[in-house]
């Protein structure tokens, strides 16, 4: 597993993304969890981001990390209006998480950015987060994420790039490679479209020698081999996906011509 900084932290460049997949409570499933958090572990991924916003997810973490906590760094958001309202958010999610410290808290869609930083900085200056990020869904939302990076108040940004998805290498991704701020990728299968709703199977062929054997992989090793990826942070609820995910992180940069033909081929399959 190929590890890079994002921020002051040593990641796998593969990590996991817990929207909807970790928003669960019956035995069986977070038993399911369990199996998926294990299998990080043997596959060297140390990262887990979520939000306080996803339902279950956080409490679900927490117990299937438990025991473990010291082998991942931990990641989640607050979205919230307000001062107060932004306060509990936040302390739910230590909570929620059965921690008394935070790898990263991101103000999740810049929701209320000016009244939630000062928050993460205080928290961040008593010691009980590690670092500040904001993310971004949209590409409207970008001028306003790279006028924060500027500011220096942010160490990391969470943003979606993915083969077709491709806004930010105009603008966040350079900036981002010149102030030395990490980059989160989310949706690098777009939720999984671009493996599970193609129009046909995708040519594996010309991939094959470079050590790719599922399209996931290559949509994933396609976003990691840009140097100014971080980590991308797909998310499942199958432990097995786990392992295939995790190939891509240990590939290395894929050619130019190999990853323009799994741009070009996925867009032929949508």
């Amino acid at each position: 597993m190929e590890y890079r900084k994002l921020g002051n932290l040593d990641v796998s460049v593969i990590g996991l993304g817990t929207l909807r997949t970790f928003d669960v409570t019956d035995e069986a499933d977070l038993a399911q969890r369990s199996q998926i958090i294990d299998n990080l572990l043997s596959n060297d991924i140390n990262f887990i981001d979520s939000a306080a916003m996803y339902g279950a997810s956080e409490k679900a973490v927490g117990v299937t990390i438990e025991g473990k906590r010291d082998q991942f760094y931990l990641a989640t958001k607050v979205r919230i209006e307000g001062k107060e309202a932004g306060e509990q958010q936040i302390a739910q999610s230590f909570e929620n998480f059965g921690v008394d410290y935070i790898d990263l808290f991101q103000v999740h869609n810049l929701i209320d950015t000016q009244t939630q930083l000062p928050t993460l900085e205080r928290l961040k200056e008593e010691g009980k987060i590690g670092m500040i990020g904001v993310t971004a869904m949209v590409d409207e939302a970008y001028p306003d994420i790279m006028d924060i990076m500027r500011s220096g108040r942010i160490d990391t940004v969470q943003i979606p790039y993915n083969v077709v998805q491709r806004t930010v290498e105009e603008g966040i991704l350079p900036l981002a490679e010149e102030l030395g701020i990490g980059v989160m990728v989310m949706e690098p299968l777009k939720k999984g479209r671009y493996v599970n709703e193609l129009k046909g199977e995708p040519d594996l062929t010309p991939l094959k020698e470079f050590g790719v054997s599922t399209w996931a992989q290559a949509l994933l090793s396609w976003v990691v081999s840009d140097p100014r990826v971080s980590i991308t942070i797909p998310a499942t609820s199958r432990p097995e996906r786990i392992n295939e995910n995790a190939v891509s992180g240990s590939l290395g940069t894929m050619p130019q011509e190999l990853r323009d033909y799994v741009r070009e081929e996925t867009v032929r399959m949508l």
